[in-house]
């Protein structure tokens, strides 16, 4: 006796477990689209209010754009994959947000802040940690900017986390926003020339700087400096 199988149930499944999977795909490409706007979105949010924050001080004006090249930079030369790099920088680009909400005439005073003052300009992490909450796509570099005062030995803020405690991008952060801040000119001094701000910095390792980060920063400045002279010998 020949035997006869129905295999119409067999196809069946087969076609809606293929049916299933090209929805899924479907569903995963118009997720990446969406996070991929949601991203420019975010950008396009950074800059007008980075635009708002430094049109209240002159001497901040680029600021956060330069930490943020110089922090994936030095991101790049310590080998953190692509989307850390990527993140570093979009924290470099918001990190100041709070600052919009700090007086001015605190911002831009000549000499040194009072310890009222100073504890006011402290909130600005906080400030900007409240603007940017709604930001619940980004974590990673949310984190990196709530760390980015955080000190090695503990004594930073807001939280007072010490060493690898601190997110490495805070740590990255921490060491090219205090770059950035003693080479540009500020309301109460001249800028500080690049090799002479490292060898200040140096003296923070262990303290206020991760010893990692401040190589990798040092590499990333000395390789910079060294471009106009190799342009100019080419041109």
């Amino acid at each position: 006796m020949t035997v006869v199988y129905d295999i119409t149930p067999f196809l069946a499944h087969d076609d809606a477990a293929r049916q299933l999977r090209e929805e899924l795909a479907l569903r995963t490409k118009e997720l990446e689209r969406e996070r991929a706007s949601l991203h420019g979105l975010t950008i396009d949010l950074a800059e007008t209010l980075i635009n708002a924050m430094e049109a209240k001080d002159v001497y901040l004006k680029g600021h956060s754009r330069r930490v943020a090249e110089q922090a994936a930079s030095v991101a790049e030369e310590m080998g953190l994959d692509a989307d850390q790099v990527e993140n570093v920088r979009l924290a470099g680009r918001l990190h100041d947000i709070g600052k919009i909400g700090i007086r001015e005439d605190i911002l831009n005073k000549p000499s040194a802040l009072t310890a009222e003052e100073y504890a006011h300009v402290q909130e600005h992490v906080r400030i900007g940690m409240e603007i940017l909450a709604p930001l619940r796509h980004i974590p990673e570099a949310l984190e990196f900017i709530h760390d980015h005062h955080e000190r090695f030995d503990g004594s930073g803020y807001p939280r007072g986390r010490t060493g690898d405690e601190i997110s490495i991008g805070g740590r990255i952060l921490a060491a090219c926003d205090a770059f950035d801040a003693m080479t540009s000119r500020r309301a109460y001094r001249e800028a500080i020339e690049p090799q002479a701000t490292i060898g200040q910095l140096e003296a923070e390792v262990g303290h206020a700087l991760d010893p990692v980060v401040l190589a990798a920063l040092r590499k990333v400045v000395v390789r910079r400096r060294t471009l106009p002279f190799i342009d100019d010998l080419h041109g």
